[in-house]
């Protein structure tokens, strides 16, 4: 199995433990991938602050342009934000032929061209699809026994349009993390919205709704909560601090990435393979107690 891998901004940056845990991941599984050369942000921080419309259209559609004319490999977009901008733009060119013109209009002036024949994934869609649990579950040699993990899903990784898990009751995450031995905990507010990208000019707002995701999650046993995107990662882990002083909580709860959890239950390193020491709250105590 071989794929495109388009990691964009967040990887190389505030989610760094998310791609460091994933390569060890994939390649334990058989994946190979081939990064998109000179790919270019897809946009996703700007949007939320009035970017134009077609400009966003035009930075996702250069990055599927450069894979189309690279290969016929899906693209695999392991952040949520990231593949929800590129999915959308990936329907909206295919079932927009007026779109799709001014689009390649503007990708003409790069020497590019898109012809609508790339597939953008998801890595929990890959995982679950093309690789499926059953293998997931035979490269455990550490299994997390024990170790109660509230599978955050967020409001983006599986809409717009559900296209690997469902959009009302998704169990791709779920059923991952029982692969691995760990009980996946059930908690009703597994979908709602972190704050994503206006946390930050928006704060006060956004405080709330961390506030209940972790406090759901925490009251139906869960010791930590992994995600499978960097904008949930940060909200719901950097400002714990911040959301115990205005709101008078007390949280230290765990923020991991799925493929972290992976990577420690397949024999990796905690720290080359895994990259807890990644983490702002530190989640080895915890994974120590359910592998060893």
């Amino acid at each position: 199995m071989k794929y495109f891998l388009y990691w964009g901004c967040s990887l190389e940056g505030s989610g760094a433990n998310f791609l460091v845990s994933l390569k060890p991941v994939m390649e334990e599984l058989g994946v190979e991938w081939e990064e998109i050369k000179d790919w270019n942000c897809c946009g996703a921080s700007i949007s939320y602050v009035g970017a134009n419309d077609l400009s966003i259209k035009v930075l996702n559609a250069r990055n599927l342009a450069i894979a189309e004319a690279s290969g016929a490999y899906d693209i695999i977009a392991p952040c949520s934000s990231c593949y929800i901008q590129m999915v959308k733009v990936n329907h909206e060119i295919q079932e927009d032929p007026e779109l799709a013109s001014k689009v390649n209009q503007a990708l003409a002036e790069g020497g590019l061209k898109y012809n609508g024949g790339v597939k953008v994934r998801h890595v929990l869609d890959v995982l679950y699809h093309d690789i499926g649990v059953d293998k997931i579950r035979e490269k455990v040699v550490k299994p997390l026994t024990g170790l109660k993990v509230g599978g955050y899903v967020g409001c983006q990784s599986v809409r717009p349009y559900g296209e690997y898990d469902s959009v009302e009751r998704p169990i791709t995450h779920d059923r991952i993390i029982e692969a691995l031995g760990a009980e996946a905990v059930h908690f009703p507010k597994k979908m709602r919205c972190c704050g994503s990208g206006i946390f930050l000019p928006e704060m006060e707002y956004c405080f709330p709704l961390v506030r209940d995701i972790l406090e759901d999650a925490l009251s139906h046993g869960a010791q930590l909560i992994s995600t499978v995107c960097p904008m949930c990662a940060m909200n719901l882990e950097v400002y714990q601090p911040r959301i115990n002083k205005a709101l008078g909580t007390d949280f230290d709860v765990p923020i991991v990435y799925l493929t972290q959890l992976m990577a420690v239950a397949f024999g990796g390193d905690l720290k080359r393979d895994a990259a807890l020491h990644y983490n702002i709250i530190p989640p080895e105590t915890v994974i120590r107690a359910a592998v060893e």
